[in-house]
């Protein structure tokens, strides 16, 4: 039985220099791998200004579509986020967005984050130099979040973008702002380690757990929290593996840490920073 194929078109938008060279270079043959789901897909890439010219060798836009956008400034965000929540460019199209750190911080940002309830269109953001971006960090974040989208799109409800939905479930809803209390309960921190690692008092925290003060040091959490997508979905998949003793951290006092141990220590970063290459598809 032959296997089922894919057609996607990945297009290309916004300053990407490296990634616009690779591409430039490809043959003009399709490009073809197998998710991990199984199911075989086949890239065909297109420059922004190709698909703006209309000739006879021009792409089926009818086809799954990927967008691959510079999300580096808010503006930049903004009109990203702006084209999720429009959804009439195109019909059941993804967005994928390459950011630099802390872009999707600002007010304005995350009252758009806020608004993005049922859609047809789902986007995703990834934190790296928008402008080196490769054409291998592309395709393996495709490779991971291609059977994501397609069971979104063919479920009956429709919520949040992956990675923009964490953000937003650990988010105080009036203000915005990162909430304390909340992450305490995804990674099963008491509010008085929370005061810690924020470097404040367990009444303070207690007392304004969404705090301008605080927002900074809670934001290595929120970027560790994606480890929930990596899981699937599956909350209690991600607090074992929060849990499990890990070899790719060090030992301590002759013991293996666990990703909890690291994060009460004060390394909270040094798992956010795992958790974007799990799922980016890097080892390291």
């Amino acid at each position: 039985m032959p296997e089922s194929i894919e057609q996607v078109n990945v297009m290309l938008e916004g300053r990407m220099p490296h990634l616009r060279q690779e591409v430039e270079q490809l043959s003009e043959a399709p490009r073809k791998f197998k998710a991990k789901d199984g199911q075989i897909y086949q890239f065909t890439y297109i420059l922004d200004s190709e698909a703006s010219v209309a000739t006879t060798n021009a792409p089926d836009l009818s086809l799954g579509n990927v967008f691959v956008v510079n999300a580096g400034t808010p503006a930049k965000a903004e009109n990203f986020l702006g084209r999720i929540l429009d959804g009439d460019e195109f019909v059941d199209a993804h967005m994928l967005a390459f950011t630099k750190a802390k872009v999707f911080n600002q007010p304005r940002l995350q009252n758009l984050v806020q608004s993005m309830g049922a859609t047809t269109r789902f986007g995703m953001v990834v934190e790296d130099e928008p402008e080196k971006i490769t054409l291998s960090k592309v395709e393996a974040v495709l490779k991971e979040w291609l059977p994501v989208w397609s069971r979104e799109l063919n479920s009956e409800v429709k919520d949040h973008s992956p990675y923009l939905a964490i953000r937003h479930r650990l988010s105080d809803e009036t203000t915005g702002r990162l909430d304390a209390s909340k992450i305490a309960k995804l990674f099963n921190l008491s509010m008085a380690e929370m005061g810690t690692l924020c470097a404040v008092s367990k009444q303070s925290i207690h007392a304004n757990p969404t705090s301008k003060g605080i927002q900074e040091k809670l934001e290595p959490l929120v970027k560790a929290a994606r480890g929930v997508l990596w899981c699937g979905g599956d909350e209690s998949k991600f607090k074992t593996w929060l849990n499990q003793p890990n070899p790719d951290f060090p030992e301590y006092e002759g013991r293996q840490l666990t990703p909890l141990d690291l994060i009460r220590m004060g390394h909270a970063q040094v798992i956010a920073d795992k958790v974007q290459n799990l799922l980016t598809g890097h080892p390291a």
